[in-house]
């Protein structure tokens, strides 16, 4: 039982010879870390948030019934649901159109 105890006192001196032998080595990278100057800071400059604000305006109100006649004149509901379709329609064809394959892109041969 005493040589254990022995050879744990033995390893606890192993590491703290160790941790001194470091030491050095840490405190000349410290010294080091202090030698580099830093520019001097420049002064801050401050922009307000609200350099660029624009107070909100409300929209110019139209009469119900001349909106009415506008929405009759360009065809109803239907003339809105048709550009709507028509878009999607759009967006989908550009999303699904197939890519063209690296071995359909080689040259023809003679």
């Amino acid at each position: 039982m005493d040589q254990f105890f022995t050879l744990n006192a033995g390893a606890r001196l192993a590491r703290k010879l160790g941790a001194l032998a470091c030491l050095p080595l840490y405190f000349h990278g410290y010294a080091l870390a202090q030698d580099t100057v830093l520019p001097p800071m420049q002064e801050p400059v401050y922009h307000s948030v609200f350099d660029g604000y624009q107070a909100m305006s409300e929209p110019k109100l139209t009469p119900w019934r001349a909106a009415n006649d506008t929405v009759r004149e360009v065809g109803g509901w239907r003339a809105y649901a048709k550009e709507a379709a028509a878009a999607n329609a759009a967006a989908a064809a550009a999303t699904s159109a197939p890519q063209p394959s690296p071995s359909s892109a080689e040259a023809p041969k003679p």
